[in-house]
């Protein structure tokens, strides 16, 4: 099973309810400015749980960023971020969320960095942000310079190019 599989599956069960409990878990990783702040609050440990049962080996890292960002989220279904925050209301008007704030995201490479930035980018989305978690999942879990190419590509709605390393330029 895919990471971002688990990490739906996860999201729907002790995040994504409309109950006290899901609330209160939802409010307090939200909250949550460092990894160790995420590490103490049980469901973080029900995602580690999960991903360990099928055979991923998640950093701390990697659980905060990923329990963080999925307790903003109001929705799992949905286009992928990078899209929707690239999104023009106009032709030719501002983004989503500005070039510039997405340039400084992009640049970061570690998810202790990433985690604060990105749960303030989601909040261009409104109150209720939803999106593709799977994608979205596997994509904080992999965290890579491959990955933020990709989001590049997608935030300004560009065919993807495989980069050719064999190719020189003469």
């Amino acid at each position: 099973m895919s990471v971002g599989r688990i990490v739906i599956e996860w999201w729907r069960s002790s995040l994504g309810r409309d109950d006290g409990q899901a609330r209160a878990a939802r409010a307090r990783l939200r909250r949550c400015e460092s990894p160790a702040e995420a590490l103490a609050v049980a469901e973080t440990h029900d995602l580690n749980a999960s991903l360990k049962r099928r055979e991923q080996n998640p950093t701390s890292d990697q659980l905060a960023l990923l329990v963080t960002v999925f307790a903003r989220l109001a929705g799992v279904d949905g286009e992928k971020l990078a899209v929707l925050l690239g999104r023009q209301t106009m032709k030719q008007g501002p983004r989503t969320l500005s070039e510039l704030r997405f340039q400084s995201l992009i640049r970061f490479r570690s998810r202790r960095d990433l985690m604060t930035p990105l749960r303030r980018s989601l909040s261009v989305l409104g109150a209720n942000p939803a999106c593709n978690g799977h994608a979205l999942a596997e994509d904080l879990y992999f965290w890579n310079d491959g990955i933020r190419n990709r989001w590049c590509f997608q935030y300004f709605g560009a065919e993807y190019v495989e980069i050719n390393q064999e190719e020189t330029v003469t």
